[in-house]
C-alpha cells in the first residue's frame, strides 16, 4: 500500500513500511481513544503535547507517559514493553511517577546531552533506533528543516516520538510542526488525593478535535502497584447549588 501526500507543491509517495510495523496504538482509556483518528495514533510519527506555559501551567508529563507507555507496549499475545527514552536536560523527571503509570526502570532510559544542538542530534538518533518504543522530548520552537528532520527520523525507527512543547513556542505565526497529532492539556480542578486534566486534540486528520476529555489521576494504588488512571467526557465534582436553593422562587411583591 502507498499513501500520497503533499509537500511544499510536491507529490510524495510514502511507503506502508515507512509508517512502522507496529501500526496504531490505543491508550486503553475508551473515552481519550474515542477522539484518535481511524487505526488509533500511528507508530513511526512525531506527537505533539502541549501546554500553555504564558499562564504558568506545568508540563504535562503524566499525560506523556501515557502516550508512551501505549507506544511502547507491543501487541499481544507477547504485551512486553519496547524502551522508552526521556529527554531530562534539567534532571526534574521523577522515575518512581513513570514507574507508578506503568513504565518500569529496566525500560526506561533517561537523555542527557551537553548542549541544545546534542539534544536535538540525540533526540534525532533516538528516533531513529528501531529498538525504541517511545521517544519523549521537552522541544521548543522549531525551524521548517528540525521539524522535517524529526518526522524523517521517526519514520525511520518506526516508534511514536512524543514532543513536549510550550504553546507559546508552538503556536502562533511562524511556528513549525511536522506532527500527526497536537494535544493541548490543560489543569482541571481536582482534590487531595486525585489531579485532573483536561485533554483536547487540536490537531489529527480523521480525529475527533476540540472535543475535551478529562485525565485522572489517583493517587490510591491499586493491587499491582500503579497509580489509577481514568478519563471521563465530563468534568467530575464540580460545585453545583441544590435546586432549592438554585431554583428559589421569587419572593412575594410588598403589601
Amino acid at each position: 500500500m502507498k499513501l500520497i501526500s503533499c509537500h511544499d507543491g510536491k507529490l510524495v509517495r510514502v511507503e506502508q513500511t515507512m509508517l512502522g510495523s507496529g501500526g496504531g496504538f490505543v491508550t486503553g482509556l475508551s473515552d481519550l481513544d474515542a477522539l484518535l483518528p481511524p487505526g488509533g495514533l500511528a507508530r513511526g510519527a512525531v506527537h505533539d503535547v502541549l501546554w500553555d506555559d504564558r499562564r504558568g501551567h506545568p508540563r504535562p508529563g503524566a499525560f506523556a507517559a501515557v502516550l508512551a507507555r501505549a507506544a511502547a507496549r507491543s501487541p499481544a499475545p507477547a504485551d512486553d514493553l519496547r524502551p522508552v527514552v526521556w529527554a531530562d536536560p534539567l534532571g526534574e523527571l521523577y522515575p518512581p511517577a513513570l514507574v507508578a503509570l506503568g513504565i518500569p526502570l529496566d525500560r526506561l532510559f533517561l537523555l542527557r546531552a551537553a548542549d541544545a544542538d546534542a539534544a536535538e542530534w540525540a533526540l534525532a538518533e533516538c528516533l531513529a533506533c528501531p529498538g525504541v518504543g517511545a521517544t519523549v522530548a521537552p522541544v521548543g520552537r522549531l525551524t521548517r528543516v528540525a521539524a522535517r528532520r524529526l518526522q524523517l527520523a521517526a519514520e525511520r525507527g518506526g516508534g511514536a516520538g512524543i514532543l513536549l512543547r510550550p504553546a507559546s513556542a508552538a503556536l502562533g505565526p511562524g511556528a513549525e510542526h511536522a506532527a500527526t497529532t497536537r494535544w493541548l492539556v490543560t489543569p482541571a480542578p481536582g482534590r487531595r488525593t486525585v489531579q485532573r486534566w483536561k485533554i483536547e486534540l487540536i490537531h489529527g486528520h480523521g480525529g475527533r478535535p476540540h472535543e475535551p476529555v478529562y485525565l485522572e489521576l489517583t493517587r490510591g494504588h491499586d493491587d499491582d502497584g500503579h497509580i489509577g488512571l481514568a478519563c471521563r467526557r465530563v468534568e467530575t465534582d464540580r460545585v453545583r447549588a441544590p435546586d432549592a436553593v438554585g431554583h428559589r422562587p421569587a419572593p412575594p411583591a410588598a403589601g
